[in-house]
C-alpha cells in the first residue's frame, strides 16, 4: 500500500544514533481500543479533558469523563473503500478548530468524497440541531486517478490561519508532476482563512508567497493558496506549540522517508521541499527533469531508509509536555510498518540525536496533541493511548531544543500550587467569578464551559493572569445576551445549568501544576 505505499522494503535507519531505551515511558489506553480505524487525535481548545478521535469511515468520536460518544457522523458523504494497510488511503482524515472555537463553535474537517477529491468543510457545534446539518464546503481539491497520496492534515497555525497538507495525487514518481507545479494544489501545504458563510467562500491571506502571481488563479487552477510545495505525501505535519516551527513527516517513495523542518520566521513560507526532484537527500529526477533546474530546495533535516521493515513515516509533534522528561523539545515520530516510536532534536542543517524511545505500537496511524500539550498515538486496530512517564537521555548529549528555544530544562522541578474558589450558586445575569491563588510567582490560565441540559454546551473562552507568590485575584466571564438567553430557557424548562472552570498555573521555571477545577450551579 502507499500510505503509505504499495511496497514494503527492508533496511536500517540512516542518520540514526545508537538506540536507547526509555523504560520509564509508557502508553496508557484512552478507551480500551474502542475506536474504529482512528486516523487523527486532537483536544478541545477550551477543555483539555475532551478528546476528539477522527475515524476513517467518517465519524468523529468524543471521549470525556470516561465515556465516548459520536460527535459527528458524515459517513454517507465520505469515500473510504478500503482499510489500511492493504487498502486505500481515503476517508475522514483529520480535523481542526476555529481560533475562536470557544465562542463560535466552528471546526473544520478534511475528507475524500465519493469522487475521491479532497474536501475541506466547516461545521458549527453550537446549533440546536444535528452538527451534520451545518456543513459548509470551504474548498474542494480535485484528486483524479488514484486513491492514494491525499496528505490530509489540518492544523491551525500560530498565526490563526488554517493550514492544509495535500499529497501529490498518487502514482509512482508523481507522474502528473503536481508537486513542482504551482498551478496545482497537490503536493503542497496550503494556507487559507476559511471565513465565509456560503459554499466555496474563504480568503487568501495577502502575505501568502504566491498570492496574485501572474498565471495563478483561484483553486483548483492557481497557486494563491500555496504556502509550501515539493511534497510527496505529507500525511502529518505540525507546529511546535512553543517555538512556532514547522515540522513535516513526508512519506517517501521506494527508498527514503524524510523529516522537514523550518524554524521560521513564517515557517514553511515558499519552501520547496524537493519532491520529485529528490527523495530525501537523494536524486530522484534532478538532472532529467527541467523543472528541477531552477528552484532552490529546502533539504530535509532527517531521513531514514526502507530497511529493517520500515516503510512510511508517521509524523508527530515537538513535545511540550514537561512531565515527559527528556522528551521535552524533541520531535516524536514513528513508522507505519515497524511501529517503533522514535524522537530527534530538530535543527539546521540536520537534526541530531535520533533515537528509539523503547516503545512499539501496532500500525500507528497518527499522533495527537491536546490543549495542554499531552501527546497521544493512534493505532489502526482502534487503540488510542496517551504517552506518559519520564523519558531518559540515553546518552544523547545534543540539545533537545530547536533554535531560539530555552537552552535547558530548569533546575526548579517543583510545580506551583494553584487554588480555585467559587460560590456554589451564581446568577447568569452577572459574571461567572472564580478566585485564584498561587504559592509562587506563576501565570494562571483558566477556561470556562457551560452546560445546560442534554446536548447544550458551549465554551466561554479563557482568562489569564500573572500572580505573585501568595497573591489572589478574581477572574470572571460574562455570558453574552444570546448565551444567557439559551441558559435561561433551559432553566425555565426544568434543566440544570452549570459552569465548570478548569485551569493550570505555570511558574517562571516552566513547571506546570496539575489541572484544577471548580463547578458552579447557574441560576436566574
Amino acid at each position: 500500500m502507499c500510505f503509505l505505499r504499495a511496497s514494503i522494503v527492508l533496511g536500517v535507519l540512516a542518520l540514526a544514533a545508537p538506540a536507547s531505551a526509555a523504560a520509564a515511558l509508557s502508553l496508557e489506553p484512552v478507551n480500551d481500543g474502542g475506536y474504529d480505524s482512528p486516523l487523527h487525535v486532537t483536544g478541545d481548545p477550551a477543555d483539555p479533558d475532551r478528546l476528539f478521535v477522527v475515524e476513517q469511515d467518517g465519524r468523529i468520536r468524543l471521549t470525556e469523563g470516561g465515556s465516548t460518544s459520536t460527535f459527528l457522523d458524515i459517513d454517507s458523504i465520505v469515500q473510504s473503500a478500503g482499510e489500511m494497510p492493504g487498502g486505500n488511503e481515503e476517508g475522514l482524515l483529520s480535523m481542526a478548530f476555529s481560533p475562536d472555537y470557544v465562542t463560535d463553535g466552528l471546526f473544520y474537517v478534511v475528507y475524500t468524497g465519493t469522487d475521491s477529491d479532497l474536501h475541506i468543510a466547516e461545521f458549527d457545534a453550537t446549533g440546536p440541531g444535528a452538527i451534520e446539518d451545518t456543513r459548509r464546503e470551504v474548498l474542494e481539491i480535485p484528486h483524479p486517478g488514484h486513491d492514494e497520496h491525499h496528505g490530509g492534515q489540518l492544523q491551525l497555525g500560530p498565526d490563526g490561519y488554517l493550514y492544509v497538507s495535500t499529497g501529490d495525487g498518487g502514482g509512482q514518481g508523481d507522474p502528473e508532476e503536481n508537486a513542482q507545479d504551482l498551478s496545482s494544489l497537490l503536493g503542497k501545504i496550503l494556507r487559507i482563512d476559511p471565513a465565509g458563510s456560503s459554499p466555496g467562500e474563504y480568503l487568501v491571506p495577502a502575505d501568502n508567497p504566491f498570492a496574485g502571481t501572474v498565471g495563478c488563479g483561484p483553486a483548483p487552477d492557481g497557486c494563491d493558496e500555496i504556502w509550501s510545495y515539493g511534497l510527496r505525501n505529507p500525511w502529518r505535519f505540525s507546529f511546535d506549540r512553543q517555538a512556532g516551527s514547522l515540522v513535516i513527516g513526508d512519506v517517501g517513495g521506494n527508498a527514503w522517508e524524510e523529516v522537514d523542518f523550518d524554524p521560521g520566521p513564517n515557517p514553511g513560507r515558499a519552501d520547496n521541499f524537493g519532491w520529485d526532484c529528490f527523495e530525501g537527500l537523494h536524486v530522484f529526477e534532478a538532472g532529467t527533469d527541467p523543472a528541477c533546474t531552477g528552484p532552490t530546495f529546502t533539504d530535509p533535516v532527517h531521513e531514514y531508509a526502507h530497511l529493517n521493515g520500515n516503510c512510511s513515516i508517521i509524523g508527530g509533534y515537538v513535545v511540550r509536555d514537561p512531565s515527559l522528561g527528556d522528551l521535552y523539545g524533541r520531535y516524536l515520530y514513528a513508522d507505519l510498518c515497524t511501529g517503533e516510536l522514535r524522537s530527534l532534536s530538530p535543527g539546521l542543517p540536520l537534526a541530531s540525536c535520533d533515537r528509539s524511545e523503547g516503545l512499539d505500537v501496532d500500525i500507528p496511524t497518527s499522533f495527537g496533541e491536546d490543549a495542554d500539550g499531552r501527546i497521544y498515538v493512534a493505532e489502526r486496530a482502534g487503540t488510542v493511548s496517551r504517552l506518559s512517564g519520564q523519558a531518559e537521555s540515553g546518552g544523547c548529549s545534543s540539545p533537545s531544543f530547536p533554535p531560539g528555544s530555552p537552552p535547558a530544562m530548569p533546575s526548579d522541578a517543583s510545580p506551583p500550587d494553584l487554588e480555585l474558589e467559587a460560590q456554589r450558586r451564581q446568577s447568569i445575569e452577572g459574571s461567572l467569578r472564580v478566585r485564584v491563588r498561587v504559592d509562587e510567582p506563576a501565570n494562571v490560565v483558566l477556561r470556562a464551559r457551560v452546560r445546560a441540559g442534554e446536548g447544550a454546551a458551549f465554551g466561554l473562552g479563557r482568562e489569564a493572569s500573572s500572580l505573585e507568590a501568595g497573591a489572589e485575584e478574581k477572574l470572571k466571564w460574562k455570558l453574552s445576551r444570546r448565551e444567557a438567553r439559551r441558559v435561561r430557557g433551559r432553566i425555565e424548562h426544568g434543566r440544570d445549568a452549570s459552569a465548570r472552570v478548569t485551569g493550570k498555573a505555570t511558574d517562571t521555571a516552566g513547571n506546570t501544576s496539575g489541572q484544577r477545577s471548580r463547578s458552579v450551579q447557574l441560576v436566574r
